[in-house]
């Protein structure tokens, strides 16, 4: 691979990021006064903004507004070139990536960031059945699901109204929010000729396992006052067409089933060749190395990161993708400028989980690195709003974050959703995958 000269003559060195998630997008802003030739590659050409997903399956933003071309990003930083493609393999020998069209491609230095996909796991039936919330796409099919089954109800509809059911399964921030927005989605979408019942299962014995006990209680509070059906402490064995089987033997009836219980590390990093732990995820020293491969880091949902004196990695967060994509970035540029590393250090700025309209829980710690018996926490409007104010900071490009501000503003004031048209529904709840496991997902 021949690559451009610096402005002395010199040859450039060729930095790869595998992956346009938050780690990914983190690690090339970091990399952007670097005299490097980047490449960013995904399998999308654009960034999905994960935490606002469930607001697209429930028709409360419309798919643009969580999504943003990688090209537009990166419009003003001429060291970077994004690349569509799929990455099948790894030639740690000569240091080049193969991709499924049969190219290949060089680097000096290596980000992988490819993120992670929907764990099923192994419940049978549930790859099927289910309507996974990871991707963009699995938010546009949930929600041509969703409205056209509420407009089919609509129009079959007896004098009593119709009643749909939904099983949300996973009490994690996902499931809870999801959970929220659908108690309220009905009767904005049709009016009152359709009821929808809302039922959440999740196998811990609290609701946002990762907040403090008293945020899981306000958000089981609130969510048993809108109407959600939650069961704690019960676990899914089965999905089916119509319904699903608890582990206590209960059928649940339903036409829809979210699966928002749980995803594992992208399936590339099976294909690399180095160590994994028992999720898939690559093991990292305190700087972020893969070990035994100079020049090779990893970040985000792909990297166990397990801090001094922690005994578990860090969570599967978008904070967290954030802070080691940004730092393996900079790695990558203290490595070119001859610099030496720097371990990485998390700075938690707490967690926040939306549970419908004005209302939300939030847990700031007071002092960087206070336990949870240390930190501020609260809810209802005051959490929504902090929750508003954060989410369209972090989002991506100033259209998007004026666009949605509109947008929440008006489903706010107006008790209407900003996605609510329906297109073609779809047939299926998943999409048929034929690429094999070793590809890049979202």
């Amino acid at each position: 691979m021949s690559t451009p000269a610096s402005a002395d003559g010199r040859r450039r060195p060729c930095v790869v990021i595998l992956g346009a998630g938050f780690a990914g997008l983190h690690a090339a802003h970091a990399l952007r006064h670097v005299d490097a030739d980047i490449t960013l590659l995904d399998k999308n050409n654009y960034h999905t903004f994960q935490p606002l997903l469930y607001q697209v399956g429930t028709g409360y933003l419309a798919p643009e507004e969580v999504g943003v071309a990688l090209r537009a990003v990166f419009r003003r930083q001429p060291n970077l070139t994004v690349r569509v493609g799929e990455v099948v393999s790894v030639n740690w020998a000569d240091r080049s990536l193969r991709c499924r069209d049969g190219s290949t491609l060089g680097f000096d230095y290596l980000i992988l960031a490819a993120g992670a996909h929907t764990n099923f796991f192994g419940i049978p039936g549930m790859p099927e059945h289910s309507w996974p919330l990871y991707t963009l796409t699995d938010a546009i099919r949930l929600r041509h699901h969703l409205l056209s089954t509420l407009e089919q109800a609509a129009n079959t509809a007896g004098p009593d109204g119709a009643q749909i059911t939904t099983v949300v399964v996973g009490g994690g921030p996902t499931g809870v929010e999801t959970a929220g927005a659908l108690t309220s989605m009905a009767h904005e979408v049709v009016g009152p000729v359709a009821t929808l019942a809302v039922t959440l299962i999740e196998a811990g014995p609290r609701l946002l396992g990762a907040f403090t006990k008293r945020c899981s209680q306000l958000a089981l509070t609130d969510l048993r006052r809108r109407g959600v059906d939650v069961r704690l402490g019960q676990s899914v064995t089965a999905a089916h067409p119509h319904g699903v089987t608890l582990a206590s033997g209960e059928h649940i009836p339903t036409d829809t089933i979210i699966w928002a219980a749980g995803v594992q590390a992208n399936h590339l990093s099976r294909a690399l060749g180095v160590t994994l732990t028992r999720h898939g995820q690559i093991p990292v020293d305190p700087q972020l190395r893969v070990p035994d491969h100079p020049g090779v880091f990893a970040a985000g949902d792909l990297a166990a990161i397990t801090p001094p004196g922690d005994q578990r990695p860090l969570p599967m967060l978008a904070p967290v993708a954030i802070e080691t994509g940004r730092h393996a970035g900079e790695q990558v540029a203290r490595l070119i400028h001859h610099t030496p590393l720097t371990a990485f250090r998390y700075h938690d700025n707490g967690l926040m989980a939306v549970l419908g309209r004005g209302d939300a829980v939030a847990e700031l710690p007071l002092f960087p690195g206070a336990p949870n018996h240390y930190r501020l926490q609260f809810g209802g409007r005051a959490a929504w709003l902090l929750w508003l104010g954060v989410h369209i900071v972090y989002l991506i490009g100033f259209r998007n974050r004026l666009q949605v501000l509109i947008d929440w503003a008006w489903s706010y004031l107006t008790s209407r959703g900003a996605g609510a048209i329906l297109l073609t529904p779809p047939n299926t709840p998943t999409a048929p995958s034929p690429t094999p496991t070793r590809s890049i997902p979202d």
